[in-house]
This record gives C-alpha cells, sequence and structure tokens, in this order.
C-alpha cells in the first residue's frame, strides 16, 4: 500500500471511527441537566446509564480482539461504526429512562470492536517512526469525544435542543467511512527467531497494566459524565460548563497526543503514564476544592491533560509489545478500561448522591493516584528491558 496515501487514510477513519462511538457517552453526561428534566433523570440514574455503556463494552471487549483478528480490521471497525450510529439515533428519540439505558448499551458494544479494530489496523499500515504521533493521535478520540459533547451543550442542547446533539453527532461517521481504505493488510507476525518462551510469558504482564487502567479509567469516565453537571450543581452557569468540558477536552487530546509523541520511544513509557496518573488524580481531586471559575478551569486542565493523557502511550506500548496479537491485547487493555469505566460513573453517582460532589471528586482523585502506585509497583518488580527502537521493548 501507499504509505503517503493509507497510514493517513487508516488513522483519519480509525480515529473518527472511535470518537463516534464514544459520543454516546460523553452526550449522555453533558446534555443530563436537559435531558434529565425531559426524562427524569437524576445523578443517580445517570450514573446507572452511563455505566450500563461501558458495561457492554466490558462484556462485547472480551470478543472484540478476537473478533478483528477472525473478520479483519476494516469489517470490524465498520460494523462498530454502524453500532455507534443505531446507537446515537436511538439516544436521539428515546422517549424513557430504559431507552437511554438501551441505546447506551448499544454504543458499548460499538466502542468494544471499534477499538481493537482500530488499533490492529495501525500497526498493520504505521511504519515505527510514525507510531508515537498515530497513536497520539488516535486515543485523542475519547478527549475529542469529550470536547465535541462540551461544545454541544451551548451550540446544539441550549439552542435546539438535547436530541439534536445525538442526531448531529452521527455526522462524525461519515469521513470515518469515507477515509477508510478498502483494504487493509494484517500485521506481520513476529519472527519465529524470538523465543517461544518470551512470546507466551507476555500476556500475564498486562493483569496489572489493566488493572491501573481500570482505577485510572473509573476516575476518567465519571469527569466526562458527571462533569457539567457537577459544575451546575456547584453555581457554575450551564454553558459555561460547556465550555469548561470542551477546554478539558481540548487538553485531554494534547495531553495524549504530546504523550504518546514525546515519550514513545521511552525504556520504561509505563512510568510516563504513572506520573501522568498522579498529576491527573490531583486535578481531579481539586475539581471538589475551587470555588470559582478560573479555579475550575485549572483544576480542570491538569485533570484532563494529564489525567487523560496517558491512554495514547500506554496503548501504543502494549501493542508494540504484543506485534503477534495486536487486537488482542488492545483489547485486554480496553476490558480493564471498561470495567472501570462500569464502575466509575456508578460509585460517583451514588458518592454524590449521598455525600456530596466533594467527597465524589476526591474519591475519583484517590482512584487515580491508585493507578499510578499500581504501575510503578509493577516496573518496580520486573526486569530491565532491552530497548529495541521504537516499535516495543519488553514482557
Amino acid at each position: 500500500m501507499d504509505e503517503r496515501v493509507s497510514w493517513g487514510r487508516v488513522l483519519a477513519a480509525v480515529t473518527c471511527a472511535a470518537t463516534v462511538s464514544m459520543l454516546p457517552v460523553f452526550l449522555l453526561g453533558a446534555a443530563a441537566p436537559s435531558l434529565g428534566a425531559d426524562l427524569h433523570v437524576d445523578a443517580g440514574r445517570l450514573g446507572i446509564a452511563v455505566s450500563a455503556f461501558w458495561i457492554a463494552m466490558a462484556l462485547v471487549g472480551l470478543v472484540g480482539g478476537h473478533v478483528a483478528h477472525a473478520r479483519g480490521s476494516r469489517a470490524t471497525t465498520i460494523a462498530g461504526i454502524a453500532i455507534a450510529v443505531v446507537s446515537l439515533v436511538g439516544l436521539a428519540t428515546a422517549g424513557s429512562f430504559a431507552a437511554l439505558v438501551v441505546f447506551a448499551v448499544v454504543g458499548g458494544a460499538a466502542t468494544a470492536l471499534a477499538t481493537p479494530a482500530g488499533d490492529m489496523a495501525l500497526f498493520s499500515v504505521l511504519p515505527p517512526e510514525r507510531r508515537g504521533f498515530a497513536y497520539g493521535v488516535k486515543q485523542a478520540s475519547l478527549p475529542g469525544a469529550s470536547l465535541l459533547a462540551g461544545l454541544g451543550v451551548p451550540l446544539v442542547v441550549l439552542t435546539v435542543g438535547w436530541r439534536w446533539a445525538f442526531a448531529a453527532a452521527v455526522l462524525v461517521a461519515l469521513p470515518a467511512l469515507i477515509a477508510l481504505p478498502r483494504r487493509l493488510p494484517r500485521p506481520a507476525v513476529r519472527s519465529a527467531a524470538e523465543p517461544a518462551g518470551r512470546r507466551a510469558a507476555r500476556p500475564r504482564g498486562l493483569v496489572p497494566v489493566s488493572t491501573a487502567v481500570a482505577l485510572a479509567m473509573a476516575a476518567v469516565s465519571a469527569t466526562g459524565g458527571f462533569y457539567v453537571v457537577a459544575a451546575v450543581a456547584g453555581g457554575t452557569a450551564a454553558p459555561t460548563a460547556g465550555f469548561l468540558l470542551a477546554l478539558g477536552g481540548v487538553c485531554g487530546i494534547s495531553g495524549r497526543f504530546v504523550a504518546s509523541w514525546r515519550f514513545g520511544t521511552a525504556a520504561r513509557p509505563l512510568l510516563v503514564c504513572a506520573g501522568l496518573m498522579a498529576a491527573g488524580g490531583l486535578g481531579t481531586a481539586g475539581l471538589a476544592l475551587t470555588g470559582s471559575t478560573g479555579g475550575l478551569a485549572a483544576a480542570t486542565v491538569l485533570a484532563c491533560g494529564a489525567g487523560w493523557g496517558w491512554n495514547g502511550l500506554l496503548t501504543q506500548d502494549v501493542v508494540a509489545s504484543h506485534p503477534e496479537a495486536t487486537a488482542r491485547a488492545s483489547a485486554a487493555i480496553m476490558v480493564g478500561a471498561a470495567v472501570g469505566g462500569v464502575a466509575g460513573p456508578a460509585l460517583f453517582g451514588l458518592v454524590a448522591t449521598g455525600a456530596g460532589y466533594t467527597v465524589a471528586w476526591l474519591s475519583a482523585g484517590g482512584c487515580l493516584l491508585l493507578a499510578a502506585a499500581v504501575l510503578v509497583v509493577r516496573e518496580a518488580r520486573r526486569a530491565p528491558a532491552p530497548v529495541s527502537g521504537a516499535t516495543g521493548r519488553h514482557r
């Protein structure tokens, strides 16, 4: 394939596919004050709906990597896009809380297919020197979805209604379908010269990484789902809260790109991820301790820029470490993310309802700090690994 065309087109396609698959859950949070009034959705019910998305992502994610390997990354990506469109259309026309939950589940299934398929597609076409840049861009899809959802509050939700925000989000699927090439190669299998024992041992190293991802994503998903409603409850005007969430999305995009591009060839990239998680934990806790718009904005920049910035670097490292099973490795990490996505919004909603948003934000910040500690312990216990350029390195 022509590298000048193929990897750029694939990157654009999988980034848009990942973004449209994440929009249902972020729009649920951003539009919560408006749809809550129409469908009687309080913080507890919002937590259930958001968690339903992540539950479906976790369950379908158990087989998502296998589907991508069996059916190919292109077919699986298209399936993810189509299911995401169904989710958005269903949410736009929902007439009850039960319908919100059903179509949130559909959205989670879309993400579970699009994510490993996209990582597999990228790894198959990217030259090693482009991977840091490309995975930074692709993993910016989550804060990108947050950015679009935040902008949707003042531009769409508060002008023509929350239903039109979900309907307009369907348009993100178009560039994904247009850019996706007709054929995608499969990733090259690791050379047989590598000792089989090393290859067989690698999957076991993903357990603590997946655990850290689950803890971090518990905080990240709660932030995306409750940021607007919590800010409004604290006295911030809804348009301002929407713009601040959009600011957080911009910071998350920048953080993921810079971390992947700048530290993609580091000897211990997971230690960099731990540092970002720790800084993000402090910022997330800071969301509870600020009473001014300026202070809230500063905490948002740190919470989203650092607290969301680790994902691209971590995904790049895990995928590069498993070139013989890229989609399965990506799916394993995605399942951890989904588990955190399930627990985070549900627990945040319960804590916010019972003890208030201050305690909920402090708890979310604590999850990120604990995730950082898990990665630090994991890296301290494993033996130093040789660095083999930008393609992959350890375990």
